[in-house]
């Protein structure tokens, strides 16, 4: 595994020592989100996978949703760590091919943990079904 590689999964794992650290995270993962939104129309797909792995931590964090093993968590925290850091395998800076790691990246993790994405979707659907049945 390479120095860079490393020193993300040293990052991930001071990440996942406090909620106050992964709160942290996620603002940054919004900076970049919103960074990548004004760029171009096509990564909205990218762009929705993201604010969906961030609606999981935030969950999970708040204590809304507690279904995650640690594997699941600190992979998806280990893909934002990733996400945010500009100096990753491929440069972010690199035009045209700066963002294709991060993009394979979670796109691997999603595919990794999708048994657990589709326990989550099926709560988050639920919970908002409740949420709205009780607010009419």
């Amino acid at each position: 595994m390479s120095n860079r590689v490393n020193r993300i999964w040293k990052m991930t794992r001071r990440v996942l020592t406090g909620n106050e650290k992964i709160a942290h995270l996620l603002t940054d993962v919004r900076r970049k989100l919103d960074k990548l939104g004004e760029e171009k129309e096509e990564r909205s797909r990218f762009i929705s996978s993201i604010s969906m792995i961030v609606r999981m931590i935030r969950a999970h964090i708040n204590g809304n949703y507690r279904s995650f093993s640690i594997r699941t968590l600190t992979l998806l925290v280990f893909g934002l760590v990733y996400f945010v850091t500009p100096t990753d395998l491929v440069p972010d800076f690199l035009p045209g091919v700066g963002l294709m790691d991060d993009f394979s990246l979670i796109y691997y993790i999603l595919k990794s943990v999708s048994e657990d994405i589709e326990a989550f979707l099926v709560w988050e659907a639920d919970n908002t079904a409740l949420t709205n049945e009780n607010n009419t």
